[in-house]
């Protein structure tokens, strides 16, 4: 039998929220955790299954990234709760003005 809205609904809201204030801390701390070089080209995006979208307005930037990729993880998932783990790094290009 389903189950009523009301009881799945303070589940929901407070998974919305930790991945919402996740991305807070990252955006927060983004120059601090990819350095003022790579923070100049580059976006936090969302979370989405253990996997951080970031932006960047330069396709070198992708490069570079992937070579940090190992340390940056570390870093990202020091900034986060234990919640918001995460396990990947997907790089999209983006105009980030």
């Amino acid at each position: 039998m389903p189950k009523p809205i009301g009881e799945l609904l303070p589940a929901f809201l407070q998974h919305a929220a930790t991945k919402h204030e996740a991305i807070q801390q990252l955006q927060r701390n983004w120059p601090r955790l990819v350095g003022k070089q790579l923070a100049a080209h580059t976006r936090p995006g969302p979370i989405r299954r253990g996997t951080l979208t970031i932006y960047t307005d330069e396709p070198g930037t992708n490069f570079l990234l992937m070579l940090e990729k190992p340390r940056l993880l570390e870093k990202l998932n020091s900034c986060l709760s234990p919640a918001g783990g995460i396990e990947e790094i997907m790089v999209r290009p983006r105009d980030i003005g």
